[in-house]
């Protein structure tokens, strides 16, 4: 864990990274478990849209990331190092994306909600009251917690540049880690 500048890291300490995936794990296991009452080929066709979510961020973003090769906060960096040639860093700041470009990731956590929402009113068991609660902590209080307190905060490539940054913050004043 080392700090490029005295609020971004080089490499994200392994804590982080931890944290991170626990988190991700959590809202594919409990989507793919209210998903599985629907039987076994939707729950195929949701692993293979989770797998295509994972594979569209680290072709669409981490190729052109700062991090790179390198422990970004959700070790995606390293695992796109492994696999896909470098992209252009410039590519990455110039990007632009709105809410819409988000639904699909979007999706991954709201159509397994939907589900067992319903799913919790034809049949409630207890066990998908758990899977819904599950996963609405780990969309909301996990993804705070590690974007707001241990991922975005001490990013390079926020600090550089970084289209989502733009988009959750539009209209607030922006606050540089080069400050």
């Amino acid at each position: 864990m080392t700090m490029v500048h005295p609020r971004t890291y080089d490499r994200y300490p392994l804590g982080t990274v931890v944290a991170a995936n626990a988190v991700s794990l959590a809202i594919y296991a409990s989507g793919a478990a209210l998903i599985s009452m629907l039987g076994t080929g939707w729950l195929v066709a949701y692993l293979v849209w989770a797998l295509w979510m994972e594979y569209r961020v680290l072709k669409g973003s981490c190729v052109n990331c700062a991090y790179y090769g390198k422990r970004c906060a959700f070790g995606k960096g390293v695992v796109c190092g492994g696999v896909f040639r470098r992209g252009s860093p410039d590519r990455f700041i110039r990007r632009k994306i709105s809410w819409k470009d988000l639904l699909p990731d979007f999706a991954t956590a709201l159509v397994p909600l939907v589900v067992g929402a319903v799913f919790l009113v034809i049949d409630f068991r207890w066990a998908n009251l758990g899977f819904v609660a599950i996963l609405v902590l780990a969309t909301t209080v996990g993804n705070s917690t590690v974007r707001g307190r241990l991922a975005c905060k001490y990013c390079r490539q926020r600090a550089l540049g970084c289209p989502a940054e733009r988009l959750f913050n539009k209209g607030q004043p922006r606050t540089s880690a080069k400050a």
